[in-house]
């Protein structure tokens, strides 16, 4: 009988506690909507938010609750709700908050009382910042992208094309990323943080995972610079940081009461136009001088990237008796590039705080987001009684829309059709974007690479050479992905055809293991980082008859295996068989008349002579790595792994050998070790980026040109390559070595310090660029340059001074792109 009656009472019980809810919506005194309005449980940090058309939805249990409903710039409200079995429908009505000066008026002379409050506040800001050392919540976040015009082709594009299979518009616009997720967020000072996403769910996408991420919407005016990601690389000043009074005036736009509590608004303004500040308001509560709600903004005059404005709106709520945490947030950007014009929002709900958790010992490991395997698979009826804040009717018509275009996207005929009018072959896109065949439903493609800029060239071993370059790419769900990469080049003054091909296999996306086999014969440079690129090879060769690039020919097998080992060690070995046969000079064309008088040899040490670079010879080498990445941050999700970066910088091992067996010619062992980091942010100073390497050949018994240490170099105007690892004016060969080396590379980006006050060039929004470079080998004693520029985007152009051995070598402007 017990177990009937059991089950009987649990029914009876869930009955008595179970959540009902109470939902309505909220209007101001017209009738107009109030969006945004923060609703919860009085003395809890237990709520919700309105949505965009002013809807509710609160779940609640059985019984009396005191309902808050606030929003900034309109007075709070609070309703007592008797809840029994049945849902409950509350409209709120809320009127404009009133904030009285009090008749207060300040003369010229007089400061104004907006002052006084911001001093309090500062004085208050370490205490506010550090008072919460941990704490847990449940997070809410919402995130919805528009795009709002975009050209018809894009490099090649058919953007209406693609604007239809995504659900856009006849005018390319509409909703871009729909996305909701849940998660449980963990923060413990200063900046360790962990989340959990329980719950996803991405318009059009039903196994997708969202990119929301709760530490990502994390914007604290209690610190003194405030970091947007970035969107500024600079950061920027807090209104209520210690130097706030050097960067803002203050403006008391009034006063008013919520309960027994006084509220001051304060109006933010910069005291330059292109200062890193935010405009807007901030509301501070009387006596403890902590913040109450913000409505701040970021334009353009801020310095800030890609996007032409940000609006952040804050409120806080009491999370107990001591302390007020955040209750809810709003971004909405918007924004332009290259001709497409965006924007959106992303609104995050904070609820179910506890302060100062006891988090196990070992729990902040460097995995900042954990997303669940099954947080994709909710259905729409857990999504209906979870999601905090009510979907508007443009988002509902969109989950209705992408997800009937998501199963007709999955169908064959559909993905058949596309992929029919997508493949269609266009000779002409053979020059600049390549030709790509796709099989949708298969998940699989066939590509081939195109002509320029670096698969047609001239140079004076080959001729015109033509590479063909194609690809068979198979991926499957877990991420996994096999690739199939044949290659073949021909010499048209040579006359000789070579190819390879290569397999690759990625077969644990979460340690980031892959396998590749590569073999068969290719032309390669006898500088293994790379001299100059082919394009400008070419260019320099048929117009300044400087045939810079030195190249030989390898017939060759190697092996390569990756994987990580432990959390931010990445281990690479790679072993290599090759026939090395040298080249020389087939071909003399040039522009110039006296192209065959200036032509050098092909070998790294610019001789006259056309005699052979060296003789041939067979090389059996091991390479084997590891890169560590101390304190690395990542994310896991059930289809990968994905580093996120760490604020310490990352050091490489590596050791290479050549060894005699087997009929290798070389006999050689080298160490060498790079400690680098892309950007050390300095707050308003910028940010630094810096590499240091050093290494040595414990042996070099038999070692050929290529196998020596070589370095990035540069002799033309134009270079390539990371710019913390390029020398702007060393030879790409003559400085190789097969003994020791000690190399840096320092680079400081202020990030517009300077230029953002000279009023004609801030629109230009320039970064000025400083660097220097070092090396010394055995053979080169204390090389070293300087050099100073201008960077906007991917571009940058640099002047600079390079001295060896003490003596002043070259100087010169050269150019770069990130492309």
């Amino acid at each position: 009988m017990t177990k009937y009656i059991l089950p009987l009472l649990l029914i009876f019980v869930s009955k008595t506690i179970l959540a009902s809810s109470i939902a309505g919506r909220v209007t101001d005194a017209s009738g107009k909507p109030v969006a945004f309005v923060n609703v919860y449980l009085e003395n809890t940090t237990t709520g919700t938010m309105a949505n965009a058309d002013g809807h509710y939805f609160l779940k609640v249990t059985s019984g009396s609750h005191k309902i808050v409903f606030r929003a900034v710039g309109y007075k709070q409200e609070v309703r007592t709700v008797v809840v029994k079995d049945e849902d409950v429908v509350l409209n709120i009505n809320l009127q404009k908050e009133v904030f009285v000066l009090n008749e207060i008026r300040v003369s010229a002379k007089q400061e104004d009382p907006a002052y006084e409050v911001i001093r309090n506040a500062i004085k208050k800001r370490k205490q506010h910042l550090n008072e919460v050392k941990g704490f847990s919540c449940d997070v809410y976040i919402k995130g919805l992208q528009r795009l709002r015009g975009a050209p018809k082709k894009f490099l090649g594009v058919d953007v209406d094309q693609v604007g239809k299979e995504i659900g856009l518009d006849s005018n390319r616009k509409g909703v871009i990323y729909l996305s909701e997720s849940e998660s449980k967020f963990n923060f413990q000072r200063p900046n360790k943080v962990r989340e959990e996403m329980i719950s996803s769910k991405v318009s059009g996408r039903s196994n997708g995972f969202s990119f929301n991420r709760a530490s990502d919407l994390i914007i604290n005016l209690y610190d003194n610079l405030v970091e947007v990601g970035h969107l500024s690389p600079r950061g920027l000043v807090s209104p209520i940081a210690d130097n706030a009074l050097f960067y803002y005036k203050y403006r008391l736009v009034g006063t008013s009461y919520e309960g027994n509590l006084l509220i001051n608004k304060i109006e933010l303004i910069p005291r330059r136009k292109n200062d890193p500040v935010f405009r807007g308001f901030v509301y501070i509560l009387e006596d403890s001088w902590r913040l109450h709600s913000t409505d701040i903004l970021l334009t353009q005059d801020a310095q800030i990237r890609v996007l032409d404005s940000l609006t952040i709106s804050q409120q806080f709520y009491p999370a107990n008796k001591e302390v007020w945490m955040l209750a809810s947030q709003k971004f909405s950007f918007n924004g332009g590039l290259l001709g497409f014009k965006f924007g959106g929002d992303y609104i995050g709900v904070y609820k179910n705080y506890e302060i100062n958790p006891k988090h196990p010992e070992g729990f902040f490991n460097g995995e900042v987001l954990n997303v669940a395997k099954e947080s994709n698979q909710k259905d729409s009826l857990y999504w209906s009684q979870a999601r905090p804040i009510p979907l508007t009717s443009e988002e509902k018509i969109d989950y209705i829309r992408k997800d009937s275009l998501e199963t007709l996207r999955k169908s064959v005929v559909y993905l058949d059709s596309i992929d029919r009018k997508n493949n269609k072959f266009k000779p002409f896109s053979l020059v600049l974007g390549g030709y790509n065949y796709q099989q949708r439903y298969k998940k699989q493609n066939w590509q081939l690479s195109p002509l320029l800029p670096d698969n047609l060239q001239f140079n004076t071993v080959e001729g015109v050479c033509l590479t063909l370059r194609g690809s068979f790419r198979k991926n499957y769900e877990s991420r996994q992905n096999f690739a199939i990469v044949p290659e073949l080049r021909y010499g048209f003054s040579n006359r000789h055809l070579n190819g390879n091909v290569q397999v690759y296999y990625s077969f644990n996306p979460v340690k980031l293991g892959s396998i590749a086999i590569k073999a068969g014969t290719d032309v390669v440079d006898f500088n293994s980082l790379g001299s100059i690129n082919p394009l400008i090879n070419s260019y320099n060769t048929l117009v300044k008859s400087t045939n810079y690039m030195k190249l030989y020919e390898r017939q060759f097998a190697s092996v390569s295996f990756s994987q990580e080992l432990f959390n931010g060690v990445q281990f690479n070995v790679l072993a290599d068989y090759a026939n090395r046969l040298p080249l020389v000079n087939t071909n003399y064309y040039s522009f110039k008349q006296d192209s065959a008088i200036t032509f050098t040899a092909n070998n790294p040490y610019y001789g006259l002579n056309n005699n052979p670079a060296f003789e041939k010879n067979q090389a059996l080498t091991i390479s084997m790595s590891a890169t560590i990445m101390f304190g690395s941050e990542y994310i896991t999700r059930p289809d990968g792994k994905f580093y996120v970066g760490s604020k310490w910088p990352k050091l490489t091992l590596n050791y290479r050998g050549g060894l005699p067996v087997l009929g290798s010619d070389v006999d050689f062992h080298s160490i060498n070790a790079r400690l680098y980091d892309s950007g050390i942010r300095l707050g308003l100073l910028g940010n630094v980026a810096f590499s240091v390497g050093t290494g040595k050949f414990l042996s070099n018994k038999s070692i050929w040109f290529m196998d020596y240490k070589h370095f990035k170099g540069s002799r033309v105007t134009f270079y390539e390559g990371s710019s913390t690892n390029v020398f702007r004016f060393l030879d790409y060969y003559q400085h190789s070595t097969n003994n020791y080396y000690l190399e840096g590379h320092v680079e400081h980006n202020f990030s517009g310090f300077f230029m953002n006050k000279i009023p004609l060039l801030r629109k230009l929004r320039l970064e000025e660029i400083v660097g220097t470079n070092y090396l010394n080998t055995d053979s080169l004693k204390n090389y070293a340059e300087v050099y100073l520029g201008l960077q906007r985007l991917m571009f940058r152009a640099e002047f600079g001074f390079s001295w060896m051995a003490g003596k002043a070598y070259q100087s010169g402007i050269r150019l770069s792109t990130s492309f």
